[in-house]
């Protein structure tokens, strides 16, 4: 006879204790109660359940502190947090430190019953794989050291010295080094020297539990510093470690475009908000203003107070019209892709403002290369972004300098460098460049970068400024050669 699944429920609230232990007993779950977070602790210790449904606002020890201990001495047993709306940040941390899953009260019967079986029935199958033999005796190191050395994830053998034994190829192609300079080495060297007395610390005690170790931390790798995810075992024996490192630099660029994507589709809400609620005082406030202006003397005080009121009331309707543009254009701009020559948009674009860089003293270079790939965009688009980047360095160039616009070519994308020899933009200021109202500018909204972020962003390209405060500014663009489909949303 099967024995039934132990739960313990961990929940200060009696009602809503009462309630999910009913639940789950009716489910055929034997289940504990506990009120308190030290009252957990101290049933865990006393044997641990095959399950823990986890209040994490608890009295006298955070529900925090009691998955910590879970997952310390019971690796194995599963965690389901329960959180109130609201404190869904609690419960996203509750899963970085190995919750398996959370619920939002009120917990709805059927889901905290299926959530329960699936998270048991997969610690089922890991407690197996763990008992399992995956090779026959006679082959298993000959193919296990086979598959260390050429698996296509960097691999580190540590001894209990804490030095590196045995590296395999990944390793060598991600830490950019020569094996000769990475063996017999600490491990602790490859990682930035900021963390490297803890770092080394916690590998070792999250690694020797079943779960291991799994976390992220710079790397200084012979191409530079980059960001990596490390997962750790403690593998083969007691003491050693294989510690696997993965290159975490497109992902993170992939996350931080992902937040601009999003920061930027809010502040278009609100500016759209912004310039709804402005119009309207604008028109009846010019409007009056200009009744007035006829009705009195053309040379008296009020009549020159009444010109600035109506300036600044047509500068303030030139920004609002700016921002419905700028939000008509994120709402309802539908890219038309066709095979593009960009070095001719960027003739074109340099055409344009010749006349003017010829009044400031600019210099204008252009390397074009004899083959550029065409790349599969929008003409008009991209005529637009570029005019906008070529205006911006003349703006930045007032009294003359040198305007420079190269191209390069490689897996799949073409590259535009822009470079100028002006004033330069602050460090400060570099990360708010695409914002929507940020400008350094005397006049307009400041949407023109803002704006030339979406169009990169249609085209699934990617913008970046490199810039050095009296030296000049560096814009590049890269962009995709061939991109058949275009993930928008709204499309």
């Amino acid at each position: 006879m099967t024995l039934p699944r132990r739960v313990l429920v961990v929940e200060d609230n009696r009602l809503v204790g009462d309630l999910v232990a009913d639940v789950l007993e009716g489910a055929g779950y034997d289940c504990a109660r506990a009120r308190d977070g030290e009252e957990a602790v101290r049933k865990l210790t006393a044997g641990p359940p095959d399950a823990v449904v986890l209040d994490l606002n608890l009295p006298k020890l955070h529900g925090l502190e009691v998955l910590r201990h879970v997952r310390q001495n019971s690796p194995d047993v599963v965690v389901v947090v329960l959180t109130g709306h609201g404190s869904e940040q609690t419960a996203l941390q509750a899963l970085r430190q190995g919750a398996n899953d959370y619920l939002t009260k009120p917990v709805c019967v059927e889901t905290l019953l299926e959530t329960l079986q699936i998270h048991l029935e997969r610690a089922d199958l890991h407690r197996c794989a763990a008992a399992a033999r995956c090779f026959p005796a006679e082959v298993e190191d000959r193919t296990l050291a086979r598959v260390f050395f050429e698996a296509p994830t960097a691999l580190v053998n540590v001894d209990p010295e804490d030095r590196i034994r045995v590296v395999n190829r990944a390793a060598v192609r991600l830490l950019a080094r020569a094996p000769e300079d990475l063996l017999d080495r600490p491990v602790s060297d490859l990682v930035c020297h900021e963390v490297r007395s803890g770092w080394l610390e916690a590998v070792r005690r999250d690694a020797a539990t079943a779960r291991g170790y799994e976390g992220e931390v710079h790397v200084d790798g012979g191409g530079g510093r980059f960001p990596a995810g490390v997962v750790a075992v403690e593998q083969p024996e007691p003491g050693w470690l294989i510690v696997a490192f993965r290159d975490l630099t497109r992902q993170k660029a992939l996350e931080k475009h992902y937040l601009e994507s999003k920061k930027l589709a809010g502040l278009g809400r609100v500016v759209e908000g912004v310039a709804h609620e402005v119009r309207n005082p604008l028109l009846a406030i010019g409007g009056f203003a200009r009744k007035l202006g006829r009705a009195l003397d053309g040379s008296g005080p009020a009549h020159r107070y009444l010109e600035v009121i109506l300036s600044e009331v047509e500068r303030l309707e030139r920004m609002v019209r700016d921002i419905e543009d700028y939000v008509a254009f994120s709402r309802e701009n539908r890219p038309h892709f066709e095979p593009v020559n960009l070095g001719q948009v960027i003739q074109d674009c340099l055409a344009a403002v010749a006349d003017r860089a010829r009044l400031q003293g600019v210099e204008v270079l252009l390397d074009l290369p004899p083959e550029l790939p065409r790349v599969y965009a929008d003409r008009t688009l991209l005529g637009e972004l570029f005019g906008g980047v070529v205006e911006n360095a003349l703006d930045a160039m007032p009294s003359g300098g040198q305007l420079r616009v190269a191209f390069g070519t490689g897996d799949n994308w073409v590259q535009v460098r822009v470079e100028d020899t002006g004033v330069g933009i602050p460090e400060d200021d570099l990360e708010e460049i695409f914002d929507p109202f940020f400008t350094s500018k005397t006049s307009g909204a400041g949407l023109g970068l803002a704006k030339a972020y979406l169009i990169v962003e249609a085209h699934t390209g990617t913008i970046e400024f490199e810039s050095r405060v009296g030296k000049g500014t560096t814009c590049t663009v890269a962009l995709p050669v061939d991109r058949r489909e275009i993930p928008r949303q709204g499309r």
